[in-house]
């Protein structure tokens, strides 16, 4: 997975976003659906598909098999990848696939659980008139009957766009997720990144801050690529989260030995490959006070996680909105269009972001098993995005949340 695209490679992403619409498909015709169990096997066809499709990083082969080694083997679940060519065997969509046993019904989800933002199939943007909803039901099928134990395709969190080009999974219709993603458009200087951001005030009250931290120790913001200062970083991470669940009485998903072998698989650099997690973080003298992490591919950045540090000399300073500040110029130094921070509502989320991205949660079953399924997970969390647009009524679980724990 290239996470730092050439200046070409971006010229061609904006032309595909504009003439998407305009590829010929009379001479197209989907071929068979293929389902890969030996997913190492496909390893380089998945990844040299990856750079020319459109879909998030979240369904990139290091990003998944990171996930899929770690916490998709300690929830039992069981990766294949279904794949579609056209009939002259080009590559037009990879889906992966995560199984898993929900009572008696098999669930297939995209990889990645609450780790990932985003799901969608990679595709051919070129392949877009191909992929209509009756196709897209047909390979669904298709791969059911192949795969023979799927009860139901589960598919939450699916934008209708990536990077401008239409989801073809959107067109499977749904109800909207529990939370919007929010992200913003990387379109001006990197120098100007704070202007953008912040406001005046802020601005001044920023470099009141880190003249503060400095007054510490030498202050330095920086991309992490050392195998020793990843793992430094990552500890430091676990240390600042856990600690931040436990004020808010939130129970701690990192916790988890599953989470944390993903986290440190997911940022180890694999041969000359980029890690499918970049780490950044800031230091004062020898203290980690700031972490973050996020994944990209072609012109997007997608947040995933941070931390900062509550230690009473250097709380006052905001070092997490001194850290996301430096991490979105750094991507705008980069030459990516977009930044986003993911999924779910947070206060810092809309001072940074300006957009809000709906996303769509979609059960197509394939068996009655998986139809009362779909029926029950989908109005689970249906109620969820209820509780999460009524302030009462999240109030009231906030409550019930505290005294809980």
């Amino acid at each position: 997975m290239s996470s730092m695209p050439s200046e070409g490679a971006a010229m061609t992403n904006t032309a595909l976003r504009r003439d998407v619409r305009l590829a010929p498909a009379a001479s197209r015709v989907l071929g068979a659906v293929r389902i890969h169990r030996d997913v190492a096997a496909i390893a380089d066809l998945w990844r040299d598909f990856g750079t020319r499709a459109a879909g998030t990083p979240y369904q990139m082969f290091d990003w998944v098999m990171a996930y899929a080694d770690t916490l998709g083997r300690a929830n039992g679940e069981t990766l294949i990848v279904a794949t579609v060519e056209d009939t002259a065997g080009d590559l037009v969509l990879l889906l992966p696939l995560a199984l898993r046993r929900d009572k008696a019904t098999i669930v297939a989800t995209l990889p990645g659980g609450k780790q990932a933002n985003f799901h969608m199939p990679l595709f051919d943007p070129t392949a877009i008139p191909l992929l209509d909803k009756a196709a897209c039901v047909n390979i669904l099928h298709e791969i059911a009957r192949t795969a023979g134990t799927i009860d139901v395709f589960a598919f939450s969190n699916q934008p209708a766009d990536w990077q401008g080009i239409p989801n073809p999974f959107a067109s499977l219709g749904g109800h909207r997720s529990p939370s919007p993603g929010f992200k913003r458009d990387l379109d001006f200087p990197p120098d100007k990144t704070a202007h953008v951001l912040h406001g005046g005030e802020t601005r001044k009250k920023m470099r009141k801050k880190e003249r503060r931290l400095s007054e510490i120790g030498v202050l330095d913001y920086r991309r992490v690529v050392d195998p020793l200062e990843s793992t430094r970083v990552l500890d430091s991470f676990l240390d600042q989260k856990g600690l931040r669940f436990q004020q808010k009485h939130i129970n701690n998903p990192f916790a988890d030995p599953a989470a944390i072998a993903f986290l440190k698989r997911g940022s180890e650099q694999m041969g000359n490959r980029e890690p499918a997690i970049e780490l950044y973080a800031l230091t004062v003298g020898d203290r980690i006070i700031a972490t973050f992490g996020g994944t990209s591919a072609g012109t997007r950045f997608c947040g995933m996680f941070n931390s900062f540090s509550t230690e009473d000399d250097v709380i006052k300073s905001s070092p997490g909105d001194l850290l996301l500040t430096y991490v979105i110029e750094t991507q705008c130094r980069r030459g990516l269009a977009t930044f986003d921070l993911g999924v779910g509502e947070a206060p810092y989320k809309l001072v940074v972001c300006d957009k809000i991205e709906e996303l769509t949660d979609t059960y197509m079953p394939v068996s009655l098993k998986g139809q009362a399924y779909g029926l029950a997970d989908g109005g689970m969390r249906a109620a969820k995005r209820w509780v999460k647009q009524t302030p009462w009524a999240k109030a009231l679980l906030d409550r019930v949340r505290q005294r809980l724990t």
